[in-house]
């Protein structure tokens, strides 16, 4: 038996919030109608001439901007688990740092201060931390790489971890993370096992220890994963940069690899998947009309409904 591999390589800038939005080259599938569903979805698009997070609730209406700043890129949005504030990444303070702000963009907090991108972030269950993609610039044997790591930060700003050390043979990354249900674990992407262009799934820990393969005995590649709040799945991506399609599996140990549906089968890119809070749902994007925009299916793949039909690139969906 072997590995899950994916066909080919998947860039980290398709799989690290911020950078992803800045890109043309990451997106996902579908038919037309209108969707529906609970809750509201924040989402990074550059459809101001600038990259903003905007809101809109899943039938495609009620569109609102959190920001009106020209100067500012915001991306990568998620909700905390009570709906009450989103966090995501802003050169704001001209470095990419994390910020938490309040759905209408007011009251905004940065809650990192270092040299480097930081995007991707995540809040905690329980709204006591935020995991995020760190970017370190590390010295090799042979010159100074680029490396991506896992890091936590306290919702006030204070206490920022590093979680992870990328090996230092070449550029390394640890790229998307999320939380389990329970806080008790983060998953994320990783191409720690030595094939940079197949990242691999682990979990670990909120304080970095017992970092493993998510799934025994085997490696289960993918990117960009979500854990249900309510029915112990996951979903996340295999494929390529240009090629992505959305799977789910379920979380339970020890072969959660064998239980992986793809939920996408098309020519189109797949990417950003999202729960929606009752786990009935999966928010993601598509660039099947030559742009990224933001579609929402069943659990199950069916009923694929589309959100946005603007001519910009609708990213990084999350649901409150």
């Amino acid at each position: 038996m072997s590995n899950f591999k994916i066909s080919a390589p998947v860039t980290l800038a398709c799989t690290i919030g911020l950078l992803a939005v800045l890109m043309n080259s990451c997106a996902p599938v579908a038919p037309v109608t209108t969707s529906s569903g609970p809750g509201l979805l924040a989402f990074s698009s550059d459809r101001d001439n600038t990259v903003h997070i905007y809101t809109i609730k899943p039938d495609g209406t009620d569109v609102k901007s959190t920001s009106n700043d020209a100067q500012t890129l915001d991306g990568s949005p998620s909700w905390s688990y009570d709906g009450s504030r989103i966090v995501f990444g802003s050169n704001a303070s001209d470095d990419y740092e994390i910020w938490s702000m309040k759905a209408d963009g007011s009251d905004r907090i940065k809650l990192t201060d270092r040299t480097g991108l930081d995007t991707a972030p995540r809040f905690s269950p329980d709204g006591t931390k935020v995991v995020f993609v760190g970017e370190y610039d590390e010295a090799t044997k042979d010159n100074e790489k680029k490396t991506y790591e896992i890091m936590t930060v306290n919702t006030d700003g204070t206490n920022t971890l590093r979680l992870t050390t990328s090996p230092k043979n070449g550029t390394g990354w640890n790229s998307v993370p999320a939380w389990s249900p329970d806080g008790s674990r983060i998953i994320f992407s990783t191409n720690r096992e030595g094939n940079t262009s197949v990242p691999v799934l682990y979990t670990m820990r909120p304080d970095g220890s017992n970092a493993q393969r998510f799934g025994f005995p085997f490696s289960i590649d993918g990117t960009e994963p979500d854990w249900s709040p309510v029915t112990n799945k996951i979903v996340f991506v295999r494929g390529s940069a240009a090629k992505g399609d959305i799977w789910v599996m379920d979380a339970g140990f020890p072969f959660p690899g064998f239980t992986a549906k793809k939920l996408t089968d098309n020519k189109d890119n797949n990417h950003s998947p999202a729960w929606s809070p009752d786990g009935k749902q999966i928010a993601f994007v598509s660039d099947t009309y030559g742009y990224d925009n933001i579609f929402i299916m069943n659990a199950d793949g069916t009923n694929l409904h589309r959100v946005t039909y603007d001519k910009y690139n609708d990213r990084h969906p999350s649901w409150r």
